[in-house]
């Protein structure tokens, strides 16, 4: 049965229809290919399992602190006028929440003391026969360094200890060198001093210590360590770490809190140092100024001999007394607020603003002076490690002036609104000046100089009680976070990651060969399989010939019972279905180049036709590289192109026997002309083919490649088929296009390709046409043969291939 026979009202495209995944082939591409498959898996997977059972696997290591969210909050102040002057919970910086400490715990400032205080750009290995292992406390050194520069390059020293003798090895730097324990070790970048630590064993195989610059480790630490808050709704901060070493990875997490938790500190002892140095330099000020009104007040009474005022004079100043307290307070405000201003107005004062001297009524001017601050202290922090020309000081620089400037802004707004209020007091207070000026001169002045005590002796019970909160404050100084778990790594060390390594390793060893596969396929030019041809062309395959392992190119006779044998025999069935068996049929083999086992096909053809009892004559037109002949044993001499061009030559004198079958005979090419393809368009050539007709069951023409020249589509007219030969690994892929465009075009009527030197398990062809079977044979013959014929005695030998 034909396969790929299409229906007769189809047209041979080479375009092929869109077909779905074929997973037949994927199957059957991967059984055919199961050693490579095998190899593949069992070196991945031996990689992946060498991975998992050597890799140093890291421990979680976890911590948890709890952050206090600080919020402002009203809080009792002086006595009277002054009680709405500050807030107490300002007193030691501006409000914390959690999100702004998990931001502040790691930080560069807090992982750069970290790194410096652990010495965790010093790492040290104790070397093993297979793995190393990263050692910490339980090293029997310490390494302490001394920088010659503020740049280092990292770099990995090799140090074996015999007999206390620590010898040091780089061979990058040319170093190899040894020393004692306690003697300093001279190298270009820094000098080591080794420390012994008796109760420790030492390795045999040695040790290995990597020195990295502070920067490099500081880089590493901020990737490995994971801070968070524990949710949104919390202000819990976890903070989490893998690390190769339990116990270094907890002495980490540990310290972090600990700097953390010192830095915090410290800075609000700082602002409440900054508030108590504000408070003591206007407290001397302030006291000079009551010692002086103090004095000249005494000094009035005593000069006119006041004990007491008279009932006028109190009943004035008892009438006076609500406005003059109401002015006081104005005047204290205004005595503050200006202070501020004189403050900030000078660029060189850069110190925190105390947060105790915010100012009534004005809640935005207290939440600008807190954001002052913060950037202060931000500056300051970063000024110990980097210098003014960084970008980030520079910005920062820039807000700090920002905010200075609306400082002052709304100092003087605020300014302006207390000196209307004053004038206001002042205007109301005029009723009672009048009534004043009908009291004597001394009572008027008695007056004055009480309102001015009071002032002044408000102002510094005001000053002495801030001095005394921020003092208590400082000598109970907390920090805003608590440590709720200290550092602890899980018991056994997390091999996840090395188990998914090797997993991969698997995945890898199973999708390497099919990638590479793929890509062999995806660069092959040359038709491999079955499925190249049906994907590149819709012309029916007929037959499938594998390849010829013997020595002789006819491989069908009465008593060979091969596979190559049984497939000719197989293709002469499907003939069948093709030809019409009640007349003479005309069988034309063709192929795109030379090489591709045209004459081979022919012959077999023609023998196994005629083992069915029919009358096969060979027409061998491929008047170029004629080799049917010469695989014959048969002289080409007086042959078809004798016979175009002679007059006198007849039929019967280029007819000749095969030798292998009575029923087989053969019209050789002749001399080789110079114009064959004139030749085969002389009508002699028609007379030829009917008269062959009439004395043969079947003609079967060996004519020229169709790719390379027209002879074969001269000679086409008279074929009844065309048999179109494809030779596996040998035929391109684009050579399907030739005859995918000959048929489509209808050059070539009716057909048919055969597939021939198939091995089917070295190329991976698969499912072979009728029978299924798999080969594995090397088969190699082309044109480009000797001319010259050599008969040899014995009919066997003269079918071998030519070398």
């Amino acid at each position: 049965m034909i396969k790929n026979q299409p229906s007769q009202n189809s047209p041979f495209l080479l375009a092929q229809e869109e077909e779905s995944f074929d997973y037949k082939k994927f199957v059957t591409k991967i059984i055919s290919n199961w050693l490579l498959f095998l190899v593949s898996v069992i070196l991945f997977g031996g990689i992946g399992y060498v991975y998992k059972r050597y890799a140093t696997p890291n421990y979680k290591i976890k911590a948890m602190m709890l952050v206090s969210d600080d919020k402002p909050g009203a809080s009792s102040g002086a006595s009277g006028g002054l009680s709405t002057l500050t807030d107490i919970s300002s007193l030691l910086g501006v409000p914390n929440n959690a999100e702004n400490e998990a931001g502040i715990l790691k930080s560069r400032t807090v992982i750069t003391n970290v790194v410096k205080d652990l010495k965790l750009n010093i790492i040290m290995y104790r070397r093993g026969r297979l793995k190393t292992v990263e050692l910490y406390d339980e090293a029997p050194f310490l390494v302490n360094i001394t920088y010659k520069t503020d740049s280092i390059q990292g770099r990995r020293y090799d140090v074996k200890i015999e007999k206390n003798i620590i010898h040091l090895i780089n061979s990058k730097d040319d170093i190899d060198v040894k020393a004692k324990f306690g003697e300093t070790i001279n190298l270009p970048q820094y000098n080591l001093e080794f420390i012994s630590k008796p109760n420790n064993p030492t390795n045999k195989l040695g040790y290995y210590i990597d020195i990295l610059s502070v920067e490099s480790a500081v880089e590493n630490l901020s990737k490995a360590v994971e801070v968070g808050l524990t949710s949104k709704t919390t202000t819990t901060i976890d903070l989490a770490l893998e690390y190769p070493n339990s116990k270094k990875g907890e002495a980490i997490l540990n310290k972090m809190m600990e700097v953390y938790l010192k830095d915090n500190i410290t800075n609000k002892v700082q602002i409440a140092d900054s508030t108590l140095a504000f408070i003591n330099n206007r407290l001397y000020l302030v006291d000079k100024e009551l010692s002086g009104v103090e004095s000249e007040f005494e000094q009035f009474r005593r000069e006119n001999k006041i004990a007491d005022v008279d009932e006028q004079s109190k009943a004035l100043i008892g009438a006076s007394t609500d406005f003059q307290k109401q002015l006081s307070t104005l005047d204290v405000q205004i005595s503050v607020a200006r202070d501020l201003q004189n403050y900030l107005n000078n660029p060189n004062n850069k110190r925190i603003i105390p947060g105790t001297l915010t100012i009534d009524g004005s809640d935005g001017l207290s939440e600008t002076i807190q954001g002052y601050n913060q950037l202060l202290l931000e500056s300051d922090k970063l000024g110990m490690t980097n210098t003014e020309n960084n970008p980030y000081i520079k910005n920062l620089d820039s807000r700090i002036e920002n905010f200075r400037n609306i400082i002052l802004k709304d100092l003087s707004i605020y300014l302006k609104g207390l000196i209307v209020g004053k004038n206001n007091l002042q205007e109301q207070n005029k009723v009672f000046t009048g009534k004043i000026e009908t009291v004597p001169a001394l009572s008027r002045k008695f007056l004055d100089y009480t309102r001015l005590q009071t002032v002044k002796q408000d102002l510094y019970i005001f000053l002495l009680q801030k001095r005394e909160e921020t003092a208590i404050s400082k000598t109970s100084t907390i920090s805003t976070a608590r440590i709720i778990d200290s550092a602890k790594s899980d018991y056994e060390p997390d091999k996840s990651k090395a188990s998914l390594v090797s997993m991969l390793f698997l995945v890898v060893g199973v999708l390497a060969p099919l990638g590479f596969l793929s890509l062999k396929e995806l660069f092959n030019i040359r038709i491999i399989s079955k499925d190249d041809i049906e994907e590149g062309s819709k012309i029916p395959v007929v037959g499938e010939i594998s390849h010829n392992s013997t020595d002789n190119n006819l491989v069908v006779d009465g008593k060979s019972r091969s596979i190559i044998s049984e497939q000719f025999r197989g293709l002469r069935t499907n003939l069948q279905y093709l030809l019409s068996s009640d007349k003479p049929q005309v069988i034309m083999v063709s192929s795109s180049m030379s090489g591709e086992g045209k004459s081979f096909v022919t012959l077999n053809i023609g023998s196994v036709l005629a083992l069915s009892g029919k009358k096969v004559v060979f027409l061998e037109l491929d008047l170029r590289k004629p080799k049917l002949s010469d695989n014959l044993g048969i002289d080409r001499q007086n042959g078809f192109s004798n016979y175009i061009v002679s007059t006198s030559m007849d039929i019967e004198s280029i007819l000749k026997p095969t030798g292998f079958s009575e029923n087989c005979f053969i019209v050789s090419s002749g001399a080789i002309p110079p114009n064959p393809s004139e030749l085969l368009l002389s009508d002699k050539l028609d007379h030829l083919v009917r008269e062959l007709k009439s004395r043969f069951d079947y003609v079967i023409i060996d004519s020229a490649p169709v790719g390379l020249v027209s002879d074969a589509l001269i000679i086409e007219k008279y074929a009844d088929i065309t048999l179109y030969i494809i030779r596996q690994r040998y035929t391109l892929k684009s050579q399907l296009g030739i005859v995918n465009d000959l048929v489509e075009t209808k050059k070539l009527k009716r057909a048919y390709l055969i597939i021939n030197d198939i091995e089917f398990k070295k190329a991976g062809y698969y499912g072979g046409y009728g029978y299924g079977y798999g080969y594995g044979y090397g088969y190699g013959y082309g044109y480009g043969y000797s001319e010259d014929v050599k008969t040899n005695d014995g009919w066997s030998s003269r079918f071998k291939k030519k070398k």
